[in-house]
């Protein structure tokens, strides 16, 4: 199982007060804690060891439990394992024998709030690396779509610099929160709009071949894709909720966000408008079910705020954000009607 460990610094005044919380949670979360004086004799470390499903209970515990002020710190970070073993088995044993089983306060295997939401901010900032990247993956994606090589398209999914900011978006409408949302979207854009610039570019200058297979599948968005992208969409934020970045890969691939938008640049760029129209509603498909299934997955996991009030905030703001959403793909999927009559 994942481990993770919780070190909170605190004043040795606080001492006392720290202790009797850890110890009042312990039997529930099945963790192990000591304390540990540190150099200049006025603060003490906890740390507690335990399984990443109770990470973010504990943390919530704990934020409740400070008047945050800079005299305190709290820090997570991973353990590779730990001896003796959290006996993770017998505490599941008593539960399921219990008389009265205790209500699931979300330990639904994930990482917690603020874990996700550092790993989520990490890829949704704006950043020289992230320009670059997409300068990179888009030039790849658009050698492989012109020479019709399928290996090359896929080093282009793998890359994918336009999941983070998706991501980042979703975890911002799920949490309400405001600031994460422009960071989001703008980085989103400004990938969106450079990948875009690129590819009618490359249209212009070098056309598009006949009888490409890679390209004229990427002209037509069946009803399949929209199930393929919700699917692949909540399967990314599961994986990105449980901390597992190699499992990513995979939807990576099966969630293409880049190949669709630099088709549509490449059609456009050489005068092919149908065909363009079809690859840009593709990957305005992908990019509204990746948002979507986003959202219904990060509260199926219980990635909520802490406080009632972001709560009562954050419920409005996923409900404004969800009915757009379905909105947009109302009328993507009445234009894709239009199309095929």
């Amino acid at each position: 199982m994942a481990l993770r460990v919780i070190e909170i610094v605190t004043p040795r005044s606080d001492k006392d007060e720290v202790r009797k919380s850890l110890e009042e949670h312990q039997p529930d979360a099945g963790y192990v804690f000591w304390a540990t004086p540190l150099d200049d004799g006025e603060f003490l470390s906890f740390r507690v060891v335990l399984d990443v499903a109770e990470t973010g209970n504990v943390l919530d515990e704990l934020e409740e439990l400070f008047a945050w002020t800079s005299k305190y710190r709290i820090v997570v970070y991973p353990a590779e394992a730990t001896l003796p073993r959290l006996d993770k088995l017998a505490k599941e044993e008593e539960k399921a024998h219990a008389v009265f089983p205790e209500e699931n306060k979300g330990g639904s295997g994930s990482i917690s709030r603020e874990e996700l939401y550092d790993d989520v901010l990490d890829t949704s900032l704006l950043s020289k690396n992230y320009v670059m990247l997409v300068l990179f993956a888009s030039l790849v994606g658009i050698i492989g779509l012109l020479r019709d090589n399928v290996a090359i398209i896929i080093g282009a999914m793998v890359l994918a610099p336009l999941l983070g900011p998706n991501v980042g978006l979703a975890l911002a409408t799920t949490l309400g929160d405001a600031r994460l949302t422009r960071e989001a979207f703008k980085t989103l854009a400004v990938g969106v709009g450079l990948c875009f610039a690129l590819s009618v570019g490359a249209g212009l200058l070098l056309g598009v071949p006949e009888a490409n297979h890679e390209l004229a599948i990427r002209s037509v968005t069946a009803y399949s894709d929209i199930v393929l992208a919700m699917v692949s969409g909540a399967a990314g934020i599961i994986t990105v909720t449980l901390g597992v970045p190699t499992s990513l890969v995979g939807v990576m691939v099966a969630l293409s966000l880049l190949p669709p938008l630099i088709a549509c640049g490449l059609f456009l760029g050489a005068g092919f408008l149908a065909q363009a129209g079809g690859a840009g509603l593709l990957f305005a498909v992908n990019i509204i079910c990746l948002n979507l299934a986003g959202v219904g997955t990060f509260l199926a996991q219980g990635i909520r705020p802490l406080s009632w009030w972001d709560k009562e905030r954050a419920k409005k703001a996923t409900l404004r954000a969800a009915l757009a959403w379905t909105a947009l793909l109302a009328v993507l999927v009445g234009l894709m009607i239009l199309r095929t009559r």
